[in-house]
């Protein structure tokens, strides 16, 4: 007599969720993916850094530049408030990067990553999570696998 059953095919499912989990394709992008708006709404809307404080303060004359129009940019409001867009090149140069521990936010073009670093070392940190941003992502990352291990 043979008994069949079904434990193989459950650890293989199993199994497989696990390398799910694994897979960079699936709870990091998630992660990064619901981390992004949030990000550049902090940044280019509301002009805060990591630690929520305001950027900075645009001086008098590059107010003035700002609040009138130009080539390849609208005039901006007078809010003296650093929000790090113009012509909101780097805003929409966002994008999900493969990274050898899973996916990060990444920028698409060298000027990009440029504007980062200057705008770093004038101001301060910038680019690295809150922690409320962090709770968003590991909330999503959360999701992902409870969906995976349906």
């Amino acid at each position: 007599m043979t008994i069949t059953d079904n434990i193989p095919f459950v650890i293989g499912t199993v199994l497989a969720k696990f390398n799910a989990l694994e897979n960079p394709e699936t709870v990091s992008r998630a992660a990064a993916a619901a981390v992004m708006p949030e990000l550049r709404e902090r940044i280019h809307e509301r002009g805060q850094k990591s630690d929520k404080s305001q950027i900075g303060v645009y001086d008098n004359t590059y107010l003035k530049f700002r609040q009138t129009p130009g080539k390849g940019h609208p005039a901006r409001t007078s809010d003296p408030n650093v929000i790090l867009s113009l012509t909101r090149a780097l805003e929409n140069s966002y994008v999900l990067a493969a990274t050898e521990k899973g996916y990060t936010i990444g920028v698409n073009n060298p000027d990009s990553e440029k504007k980062i670093e200057w705008m770093e070392e004038k101001y301060g940190v910038i680019y690295e999570l809150t922690l409320d941003e962090r709770k968003i992502a590991l909330n999503a990352a959360n999701a992902t696998a409870q969906i995976l291990f349906k």
